[in-house]
């Protein structure tokens, strides 16, 4: 197998993150999306590497701290600057789940929420209609919502994991910078109003599972299956996405394969993370238990094909 970086269970959390969503946030403030996924079977550990053993984060950056709370930490750094430059920068956040291959708003606090429905339009690409949107001004306010979204976060216990999660989320951090404006009318100069936007999306997949091994039965099998569903399509247009890059790569005709974005609200919500204009980085986790080997081996497989993915950003 081949990847841009392999950690072993004593890496730090810092060297993790320095190594993948680190090397992206940056790219924020230059216009470019920056999508991070965390995948893995359940109970590989994608929670600690996602965000850490501190639950919610501080106005400080923790050693503990995972991918999340440092990505947010850096994106506020970056804003102050840009701030003490004389730019306005606006940060929206919002937070699904898909949970039984239904999308729910988990920031959303109306008894009767909306139905979330998927869209697409040219300027925007795909987008949730309805999906609400929260001003933030810091990691604290970002800290308090995410705590608020896990606890309506669909999770149950398994044989494999007490606290498996049941449904994927995606967590969005909207970014919109505004620049100085500047008029010189002497020199003729003119007002600079081009605003800048980006989005930072934060993927926690459910972990893929086998029936025989959680022991589930009943809501907790049908959660399962739907959750594999998710991943299985997932895997095809990864597959697919993956036999695009690598004919690209020798100028083959690539024309006869088809995406299958919309076969799951998982992969539709991840068009332009997977193939579209974003910086994506994908954090495979593994289970060093022997038992797992079969399980451990296919997330290999799966990480490598992400690799051969070509985005347009």
């Amino acid at each position: 197998f081949e990847y841009d970086a392999v950690f072993g269970p004593r890496s730090l959390q810092k060297y993790v993150y320095d190594k993948t969503a680190g090397d992206l946030i940056h790219n924020i403030f230059r216009g470019f999306n920056v999508t991070v996924l965390a995948y893995g079977q359940t109970g590989s550990g994608k929670t600690h590497t996602i965000f850490g053993e501190n639950g919610p984060f501080s106005d400080g950056v923790n050693e503990d701290d995972g991918i999340i709370p440092r990505a947010v930490h850096d994106v506020f750094k970056s804003i102050n600057k840009l701030e003490a430059n004389g730019n306005r920068t606006t940060v929206e956040m919002s937070y699904l789940e898909i949970y039984n291959e239904e999308a729910k708003d988990l920031l959303c606090k109306s008894d009767n929420p909306p139905e979330l429905f998927i869209r697409e339009t040219k300027f925007e690409g795909v987008f949730v209609q309805n999906l609400s949107l929260h001003k933030v001004n810091s990691p604290h306010q970002i800290s308090d919502l995410m705590e608020y979204a896990s606890a309506k976060r669909a999770t149950a216990s398994t044989h494999m994991n007490a606290v498996s999660s049941r449904s994927h989320a995606i967590c969005t951090l909207h970014v919109t910078i505004t620049p100085q404006h500047t008029l010189n009318l002497e020199e003729g100069g003119e007002v600079n109003t081009e605003e800048t936007k980006a989005k930072l999306t934060l993927v926690d997949l459910a972990g893929s599972e086998r029936i025989k091994r959680t022991g589930a039965e009943g809501a907790r099998m049908k959660e399962g299956i739907n959750i594999n569903k998710g991943l299985f399509v997932l895997g095809q247009v990864v597959s697919a996405l993956s036999e695009l890059g690598q004919q690209a790569n020798s100028n083959s005709n690539n024309s006869n394969i088809h995406i299958k974005y919309r076969d799951s609200k998982l992969t539709r919500l991840l068009q332009d993370s997977l193939g579209g204009n974003s910086k994506t980085v994908m954090v495979a986790c593994i289970s060093p238990a022997d038992t797992n080997a079969e399980e451990s081996l296919n997330t290999l497989r799966y990480a490598e094909r992400t690799r051969n993915i070509k985005n347009a950003a």
